[in-house]
C-alpha cells in the first residue's frame, strides 16, 4: 500500500510539474509574440518589459535576452544591450540565437566605439550566418565588414533586415517542416519555435 501511495505521488508531482512546465512555456511564448509585435512598432520600453517576463518564465532560453539587447540597443541604452546581449552569449546553446547575439554584439561594440572588437563580431556574424544560412544576403554586410568604414545606421538595417529573414526561415521550418531549412536539413519532424 505504501508503494501505491509513492508511485501515486510520484505521478501526480510528475504531471504537476509537466504541466508548470507547459505553463511557463505558454507564457513565455505569449511574451515573446507580445514584446516582437511592440519592438517592431517602435514601443521598444514595454516590448523589453515582455522579454524580460519571458525571460522569467524560461530563464535558459538566449532568445529573450537576444531581443532585451535588441529593444535596449534601439532605446539608445547600449549598457543594458551589452548587459542583455553577454545574458544571451551566455544561454546559448543549440545556436538558434546566435546569428542575432552576434550582430547586435558588433553593433553595441560599434556604437561603443570598440571598432576592433566590433569588426571581430561582424566578421564572426558573418561566419555564422553563411554557416547556419547560407543564402547571399550577407555580401552588403561583408562589403562593411573588409572596408573597416562602418556607417552604424545604415549597418543595424543590413543586419536587421537580414536577420528578419533568418528567424523567419527558422520559424517556419520550426512549425510547418517547410521552408530554406527543410531543404538543408531534409523534412525532419518541425521542433516547437523559441
Amino acid at each position: 500500500m505504501k508503494r501505491v501511495f509513492v508511485l501515486g505521488f510520484l505521478a501526480c508531482a510528475v504531471s504537476l510539474c509537466g504541466c508548470a512546465a507547459m505553463q511557463q512555456y505558454g507564457t513565455y511564448q505569449t511574451d515573446m509574440f507580445r514584446g516582437r509585435q511592440l519592438m517592431s512598432d517602435g514601443d521598444y520600453k514595454p516590448a523589453l518589459e515582455d522579454f524580460m517576463k519571458a525571460a522569467t518564465a524560461m530563464p535558459a532560453e538566449p532568445y529573450p535576452y537576444a531581443f532585451a539587447a535588441t529593444a535596449s540597443y534601439k532605446r539608445g541604452d547600449i549598457d543594458a544591450a551589452s548587459r542583455y546581449i553577454q545574458e544571451a552569449a551566455g544561454r546559448d546553446v543549440q545556436g538558434d540565437a546566435r546569428v542575432r547575439i552576434l550582430g547586435y554584439k558588433a553593433l553595441i561594440f560599434l556604437k561603443q566605439g570598440r571598432e576592433r572588437e566590433g569588426l571581430q563580431a561582424l566578421g564572426d556574424y558573418i561566419r555564422a550566418y553563411e554557416r547556419e544560412y547560407g543564402p547571399p544576403n550577407v555580401r552588403e554586410v561583408r562589403n562593411v565588414w573588409q572596408s573597416g568604414r562602418v556607417d552604424i545606421p545604415a549597418l543595424q538595417q543590413l543586419l536587421d533586415e537580414e536577420i528578419r529573414v533568418y528567424e523567419s526561415d527558422i520559424e517556419q521550418y520550426r512549425r510547418s517542416g517547410t521552408g530554406w531549412f527543410a531543404e538543408k536539413y531534409g523534412t525532419a519532424t518541425p521542433v516547437m519555435a523559441n
